[in-house]
């Protein structure tokens, strides 16, 4: 089968991720790069074209596809242009910075007719897919309720190379809780109105160090999450699955998940139940540990990309459900400002019904 001619907007941390795990396979053909920084780019890929404006990738090197991991501000002028071009699109979390411009977006992804997958690598984890599975199955029975923790410390030098971490917007709220949002999204279910305070005592910046909140998912589950990039412990995703280099591993759980009729912890996979099914609080919990492989998240979307270009599987994100994920992240952030829960159904549905209507469904509909 034809190779899947691809282009990299955006040679920066993620950026450079993605070009190490295209260069090791043969399935896609990478036909140009965008950066502004075009010599140090050159320097590393010297056998890729290298382009300053990623316009002129997209029309010289005519990818069938492009990764786009340029900054969360300009993910959504890239997507559009790429869409109006009929270029199917992994595009990096967040998926735009704003609900305005993920709005525009989802409209022109859906008036190209192109294929799209937000880049929120973790639904690709085999220990991902198993936990989804499992709560599916009703191991531990109906959800009843999550606790997790994301709390690590930053150095100073996380602030110093990039000040725009101290202002509003740079918090762990939006750069580092849309992931665990998108992953409680995908394994216990829709998010539905959120409650949460915060904090900036620690630091004494602009922008939260810490934050709690309240979740509560439409299937009547509820969940508390507490995060905070200024305390030391071993309870984030990172060091529990040992994802990436500069978190060491600690194997620790950060999440619990408690249901009717048993608790699983994750990501050590550890599930508690009664014997015989049993539902109550004078009978012993025993303890059992459900297997997962392990596989690197980064490779095996790069592989569901390809079969969503193919047409053999639908995407397991497209932009909209990016951007309900990027909906419920920020009412957080909004509801720790306003100290007020905050219902998220009437922007789910707004965010629906500007997405527009392909050319097909206007004619099943006349």
């Amino acid at each position: 089968m034809k190779n899947i001619a691809i282009g990299v907007i955006g040679a920066g941390l993620i950026g450079r991720k993605h070009l190490a795990k295209l260069a090791e396979r043969d399935d896609y053909d990478l036909v140009g790069i965008a950066d502004v920084n075009v010599e140090r780019v050159s320097a590393e890929h010297p056998k890729t074209r290298v382009f300053a404006d990623y316009r002129q990738l997209l029309d010289e090197a005519r990818p069938d596809a492009v990764i786009i991991a340029s900054p969360n501000q300009l993910h959504a002028e890239t997507g559009i242009e790429c869409a109006r071009r009929g270029i199917h699109i992994l595009i990096e979390k967040p998926v735009t910075d704003t609900l305005e411009t993920a709005a525009v977006l989802m409209a022109e992804v859906r008036k190209g007719g192109i294929k799209s997958l937000v880049g929120h690598h973790r639904r690709h984890h085999l220990q991902v897919k198993t936990l989804k599975a499992a709560l599916g199955e009703g191991r531990i029975g109906d959800i009843v309720g999550v606790s997790a923790i994301w709390a690590t410390h930053k150095p100073a030098d996380y602030f110093k190379i990039a000040p725009w971490r101290t202002e509003t917007g740079g918090g762990p709220i939006l750069i580092n809780l849309i992931h665990e949002i998108d992953f409680l999204r995908f394994t216990v279910g829709e998010i539905v109105a959120v409650e949460a305070i915060a904090s900036h005592r620690h630091r004494g910046f602009a922008v939260e160090d810490t934050a709690a909140a309240l979740i509560e998912f439409d299937n009547g589950a509820l969940g508390t999450f507490f995060i905070s990039d200024s305390a030391v412990s071993p309870w984030t995703m990172e060091q529990g699955l040992g994802e990436a280099p500069e978190f060491p591993f600690s194997g620790e759980s950060s999440y619990r998940f408690m249901g009717r009729r048993g608790a699983l912890e994750f990501p050590e996979l550890v599930q508690w139940a009664q014997a015989g099914d049993a539902q109550d609080w004078n009978r012993p919990i025993q303890v059992q540990r459900i297997h997962a492989g392990t596989i690197d998240p980064y490779i095996a979307q790069l592989d569901h990309f390809r079969d969503v270009i193919r047409g053999t599987t639908p995407s397991l994100q497209p932009v909209e459900d990016g951007a309900r994920t990027l909906i419920a992240t920020l009412a957080i952030a909004e509801a720790a400002a306003a100290g007020r829960r905050i219902d998220l159904r009437d922007r789910y549905a707004a965010l629906s019904a500007s997405r527009g209507a392909t050319p097909k469904e206007k004619r099943m509909a006349s």
